[in-house]
């Protein structure tokens, strides 16, 4: 219940309810009329500030929304938990060998019966079965190969390309296409040949008979595995040098020309016979390969050439008088211009080289003669080098302002006896003068 008090007019002072002076201020209060006070409510939880921080622990300021959701978040943490663990404890209980063997039909062992004694000599009959035969399959013809002539392609390359392993189904290919000229095919071309007959490998085994199968059948079974075995990536034995092809063992001072013009071959089937050899800037329309064709070589290095082809010669009747007679030497050095091309321009500025290549060896008294005429004024000019070019020297370069034609020739003179032999066609070149101004 609650208790009546006085309140002091004046200070507003609480009194009890029999009071006549006011105990603060001494008013008198014998007259007021006491009255009951308020009933007191329950306190009030201060409200949590929330800029104060440690908001994360005051559980109490969550509002219901709030609340609710927190739960819903909690339970569905608790029911995934236990989703794994009750999946993990089947998986730990479960025997997944004998679910699976479940799903397998399985077959129960037959029990084979032992043999029987019976009374009498034993008897035994044999049947035979009769074979299966093969039902006859369709033989196919090969059709020959057919090519198309590519840039850079050869007569030879394509013959090598179609399997065979020589040349010399070369007559029978061009006589098939109506070819005059190995060199003479053009871009786009067909040209037919045919597919090289099979033949028999000597190593190859004879095929066993029809009763030797099954006592051959364990070692055909380890021979399979042998084959399973193979290393793809491992060397192997190839023939480097099919028939109608030879080695040539690089001489020093020998080039690509050199070897071509011995054994009357391209620079295009030599590039076919030795892939391996780098033919840069090589132009298969020329026989050489042209002026920009290089073709690194070295010392005693072997690439394949062309056998030449025998010639049969009756062998004459020894009368026993006969005198030998000396063999002439086939070897010869007849050097080829090269460079400058023909009516090539020069500039005042631009310096004139030279170029020639060799098809044979200097002997040590031979030296190459460059004669260089100036056919506007009649001047020329003779120099000796042994090596395969020569920079025109500056004083030769005309004066004037005019252009002037030059002609020049390359041949080999023996210091000895002073004969000058195997002389170069005759090559020119345009010269600008000094005085001129170059455009």
């Amino acid at each position: 219940m609650s208790e009546a008090f006085k309140v002091c007019p004046i200070c507003e002072t609480r009194n009890q309810r029999h009071a006549a002076i006011c105990a603060t201020c001494g008013t008198t209060i014998a007259e007021i009329a006491p009255q009951e006070a308020p009933r007191e409510r329950d306190p009030v939880a201060p409200r949590y500030e929330f800029r104060l921080g440690e908001t994360d622990l005051a559980e109490e300021s969550l509002r219901r929304p709030g609340r609710i959701l927190s739960v819903v978040l909690v339970l569905f943490f608790a029911i995934g938990l236990a989703g794994i663990a009750f999946a993990l404890y089947s998986m730990r209980i479960g025997d997944p060998a004998g679910a699976s063997v479940e799903g397998i039909p399985t077959m129960k062992p037959t029990r084979i019966a032992g043999p029987t004694v019976t009374s009498g000599p034993p008897t035994a009959s044999y049947t035979p079965s009769p074979r299966p035969t093969m039902p006859p399959t369709d033989t196919l013809t090969p059709s020959p190969c057919v090519r198309k002539v590519a840039a850079g392609d050869s007569l030879i390359g394509i013959i090598l390309r179609c399997g065979h392993q020589n040349l010399e189904l070369l007559p029978t290919v061009m006589q098939l296409n109506a070819i005059a000229d190995e060199a003479l095919i053009h871009i786009g071309q067909e040209i037919v040949v045919p597919l090289p007959s099979p033949t028999l490998d000597p190593a190859a085994t004879a095929t066993p008979a029809d009763d030797e199968v099954n006592s051959a059948s364990a070692s055909s079974l380890s021979e399979g595995l042998a084959l399973l075995a193979f290393d793809p990536l491992s060397p192997t034995l190839t023939p480097t040098l099919l028939p109608g092809l030879m080695w040539h063992i690089v001489q020093p001072d020998e080039n690509m020309i050199l070897i071509a013009l011995l054994y009357e071959t391209t620079a295009k089937a030599l590039s076919d016979l030795n892939p391996e050899i780098d033919f840069s800037l090589c132009d298969f329309s020329s026989a050489y390969g042209g002026p920009e064709c290089t073709v690194q070589l070295w010392q005693n290095q072997r690439i394949r050439v062309p056998a030449p082809t025998p010639t049969i010669t009756p062998i004459p009747t020894a009368s026993g008088s006969e005198t030998p007679t000396p063999l002439p030497t086939a070897t010869f050095n007849a050097p080829i211009a090269q460079s400058p091309a023909s009516e090539a321009f020069f500039s005042p500025l631009e310096q004139v080289t030279l170029r020639w290549v060799a098809t044979g060896r200097l002997s040590p008294s031979d030296v190459y003669q460059v004669t260089l005429t100036d056919t506007d004024t009649g001047a020329s000019y003779t120099a000796e080098t042994r090596e395969l070019f020569f920079i025109v020297p500056d004083i030769l370069q005309p004066r004037d302002s005019i252009s002037h034609h030059y002609s020049w020739r390359v041949s080999v003179l023996d210091t000895n006896s002073g004969r000058v032999s195997h002389a170069s066609p005759e090559r020119s070149f345009v010269w600008q003068g000094a005085g001129q101004t170059s455009s």
